[in-house]
């Protein structure tokens, strides 16, 4: 029998869950056909989009009896969260409209039609894990109780009818972005490998460059963003925590170098060479710097206003002299009385080494 984690995309989403109500996720096993203590019954399911649907909803409702909590116990929530769910399997899985040329009947094909899997592996992977290209056999068909796709092991095979060789196994869905992105991590799994450590590397070193080449060839620009995604999904990780250090890799001349030696300063975190592009994913909406300097700031510009008005009122132009700005922006920035008489200029000269 099936498990809740032989369905990737809903054991990541229920993982999610469980994360955020700081509960231990539980892996259950399913049943379609009738209720079995200590399973998880969903009943008959139309497709696989309502599959992952069914399974989501009932390990929610029946989370107090699987991990001892009740997941979103507002039953407002609760409601709102799985309308949302419904709809954006619907538009993931299937999209808005069928294509012309969209195929829903059984059918076999290779892996050699599926143009992205192919190169990734033919270009990447096997190069580097010194894996044998592989043209695998792929029976497409539209089975509620199997995932987007699974690998299936000649001795797992129960006839000669079905399949005389290991074969993938394909939902027919209408996305073949998602589509393919569960089938590439099938096709590791058939290669022997780890799919988390194969991920886990390209996202960890410079292979992401050429990874993310072939992807922005083969894909339009939100597709490529769709394809990680469904990767992360499948696999349960966000490798997106890793693009530090695929920028280091990536981009080694981008060091910020200017306060290097700063005497006085032994502790700068830049003289490490820090690369710029690594921050940009840390980066956020942190207004505490705005806000402390914020009453500085002001004064500054109401002192600016004070003396424009002055000077109108003098006959002057309606504007202040730069150098004026300097002398009110003086206050702020040296910690001494200096002599307002002086210009800047011989203010200056005493700092200067000639």
């Amino acid at each position: 029998m099936s498990k809740v984690t032989d369905f990737k995309m809903a054991g990541s989403i229920i993982r999610k869950i469980c994360n955020k109500h700081n509960t231990t996720f539980v892996d259950v096993t399913i049943s379609f056909d009738e209720e079995i203590s200590g399973t998880l019954f969903v009943g008959k399911t139309k497709n696989i989009s309502h599959t992952i649907f069914k399974i989501v909803a009932e390990y929610i409702n029946q989370s107090l009896n699987i991990v001892d909590t009740q997941l979103m116990s507002d039953q407002s929530d609760r409601d709102n969260f799985l309308i949302i769910l419904a709809s954006n399997l619907r538009t993931f899985m299937y999209g808005d409209d069928l294509e012309e040329n969209f195929v829903d009947e059984a059918h076999i094909m290779r892996l050699y039609q599926f143009p992205i899997v192919w190169l990734l592996l033919k270009d990447i992977i096997c190069p580097i894990h010194n894996k044998d290209l592989t043209n695998l056999k792929i029976i497409c068909d539209g089975n509620a109780e199997v995932d987007i796709a699974r690998y299936y092991k000649k001795e797992e095979i129960p006839s000669d009818e079905i399949s005389d060789e290991s074969f993938i196994f394909v939902n027919i869905i209408n996305n073949r972005v998602v589509q393919n992105a569960f089938i590439f991590i099938e096709a590791l799994r058939a290669y022997g490998l780890s799919p988390v450590e194969v991920v886990k590397k390209i996202y960890s070193t410079d292979l992401y460059y050429k990874y993310k080449g072939l992807l922005d060839i083969s894909l339009e620009d939100e597709e490529v963003y769709d394809f990680e995604c469904a990767i992360m999904e499948n696999l349960g990780i966000n490798f997106y925590s890793m693009i530090s250090h695929k920028i280091a890799c990536l981009r080694p001349n981008f060091i910020k170098i200017a306060q290097n030696s700063v005497p006085g300063l032994p502790n700068q975190f830049w003289q490490l060479g820090l690369i710029e592009q690594m921050m940009e994913p840390t980066r956020g909406s942190d207004w505490e710097v705005y806000k402390n300097l914020e009453p500085y700031v002001k004064e500054f510009w109401d002192k600016v206003e004070d003396v424009r008005k002055k000077r109108i009122e003098n006959g002057h132009d309606n504007g202040v002299p730069f150098n004026s700005l300097l002398r009110i922006k003086q206050r702020q920035t040296v910690g001494y009385e200096t002599d307002p008489t002086q210009t800047i200029q011989s203010l200056l000269s005493s700092n200067r080494v000639w």
